[in-house]
């Protein structure tokens, strides 16, 4: 086999094994335009004094374990695996993206941010007041994303300190707490997977205290924010971009957000609804709750939240993955038609891409590639020949052997077997089937318009979908999501 020819193989092979969001579970989609607020939505109004008191209280239960970092990580029960950057369009946050380039900068700018962050934090206790030093001399992306949200935080941040000034570690209290606050925010703009339980329970609480509308300004202000200090090299544009961010989200959305991540401490769900009751501003926050359509009590929802996981869709809605063994979950928030299929169907959320495009598995077990603009009413009702399709792959690929493998095909698997690269070996085994059973379907389906390069099969005449055959792994899913983003079709796997 020809080096090129071999490099584009394990290039496929490589793409494939691409991890995959993991096992599906019922879903509810909530669309913030959905939500009727029948009353005043203004955000929950909090004093200084109501703040800390409340950070006082809740500081008694409040012990770090190992740095802010890892003790916000595991207070979340999540962390990204790779650093993020937030992708904007018009002042509208598509998504966030992993960096692969986690390089420093020039020497000259790190030594310089370096300097003015411990000058910043002389009045804040001294040192390395944020920790951001705890993995390494300098600071690395999300090092500089957190720095920029403490100075968002502005005189937020100087009444927590205060009200913590009786604590016996008030710097990593209150370095855990941002830490806290800035990872919760990335999980929100995560497109997949969604947030863990403990991080829906900040949703909860957000909700209640802010607002659907409110809600969505924070996230993507962060988002923006994040993405100039991934830009920034001097603490001075660190300095802007937290507070900008500052301007838009306002004191008393810093106040809540910080009293949510500190409720989570040293508590488990069900004890964190008791004393949610006791934070300044429930009963406003009880009344914000039923003004924007959301059922039942905020403390309900709390001790229900247990169950779910919540991701964004579309820029625009909240997603609530529910445990099947917590059906009272689904009343954590409201139901929204919108979240509804045409024709009775019903589905699952399986793959939320970055561009906006998703991919749904319906009751009946189709599974549906959806552009950006599509939706659950645009899959028909019936499809016969997507049926027919299905059962034929289904058949053809019941039939496959390794006596199949072309000779080119068993060189280049043997090759990767003889260098014991035998998940290598695999995906290129199962690659052959992929084609072996599509050439298959071509001859049981001649009248079809089928296609070298893009989709499969083109729709007939007049129809708006399409048809695309592959194996059925969630890697082999998402990698086709990915390639044919704005193409609306039915996935006819094997």
């Amino acid at each position: 086999m020809a080096p090129e020819d071999r490099s584009r193989r394990l290039s496929a092979a490589e793409s494939e094994a691409r991890s995959a969001p993991s096992e599906l579970q019922p879903v509810v989609v909530i669309y913030g335009d959905v939500l009727e607020a029948r009353g005043n939505t203004r955000v929950v109004a909090l004093t200084k004094e109501q703040y800390e008191r409340a950070v006082t209280q809740l500081a008694h239960r409040y012990r770090v374990k190992g740095t802010p970092q890892e003790y916000a990580q595991g207070l979340l029960q999540a962390m990204p695996e790779e650093e993020l950057l937030a992708e904007v369009y018009r002042d509208r946050v598509l998504t966030l993206v992993p960096l692969n380039d986690k390089g420093p900068l020039v020497p000259e700018a790190e030594a310089a941010l370096k300097e003015k962050y411990l000058r910043w934090c002389e009045q804040r206790g001294g040192g390395d007041c944020l920790g951001l030093f705890t993995d390494g001399p300098y600071l690395r992306t999300d090092d500089r994303r957190t720095l920029a949200l403490a100075l968002a935080f502005g005189t937020v941040l100087d009444e927590t300190r205060a009200a913590l000034g009786r604590e016996l570690s008030p710097q990593a209290i209150l370095s855990s707490l941002v830490w806290a606050a800035g990872l919760y925010l990335a999980l929100w703009l995560l497109p997949e997977p969604g947030t863990k339980a403990v991080a829906a329970a900040v949703s909860v609480v957000l909700l209640a205290w802010l607002g659907v509308d409110a809600m969505w300004g924070l996230m993507d202000g962060w988002a923006r924010m994040a993405h100039r200090a991934h830009e920034a090299t001097t603490f001075e544009e660190l300095d802007e971009a937290g507070k900008e961010f500052g301007r838009v989200i306002g004191t008393d959305a810093a106040r809540a957000l910080i009293l949510a991540v500190a409720t989570l401490s040293g508590r488990t769900l069900g004890e964190m609804a008791t004393h949610l009751r006791s934070l300044p501003g429930f009963n406003q926050a009880q009344a914000l709750w039923a003004a924007q359509g959301l059922q039942g009590s905020v403390a309900v929802a709390m001790e229900e939240v247990a169950a779910v996981e919540v991701v964004v869709e579309e820029s625009r809605a909240l997603v609530v993955l529910a445990s099947p063994q917590a059906a009272v979950a689904l009343n954590v928030l409201a139901r929204s038609g919108a979240a509804g299929a045409a024709g009775g169907n019903s589905g699952t959320v399986a793959i939320q891409h970055r561009g906006g495009n998703k991919q749904v598995v319906l009751g009946n077990g189709e599974r549906w590639h959806l552009p950006r603009g599509k939706s659950y009413k645009d899959i028909p009702a019936e499809d016969r020949l997507g049926d027919e399709l299905q059962a034929a792959v289904k058949e053809e690929a019941g039939k496959w052997s390794s006596r199949e493998l072309s000779q080119a095909e068993l060189r280049a698997i043997d090759e990767m077997r003889g260098q014991g690269q035998e998940h290598w070996a695999n995906l290129l085994e199962r690659q052959a089937r992929g084609r072996w059973v599509e050439a298959r379907l071509r001859d049981r389906f001649p009248h079809l318009s089928w296609n070298n390069r893009g989709i499969d099969i083109t729709g007939p005449s007049g129809q708006s979908y399409h048809y695309e055959i592959l194996s059925g792994t969630e890697s082999n899913f998402a990698l086709h999501g990915r390639r044919m983003a704005s193409t609306f079709f039915r996935m006819i796997f094997f």
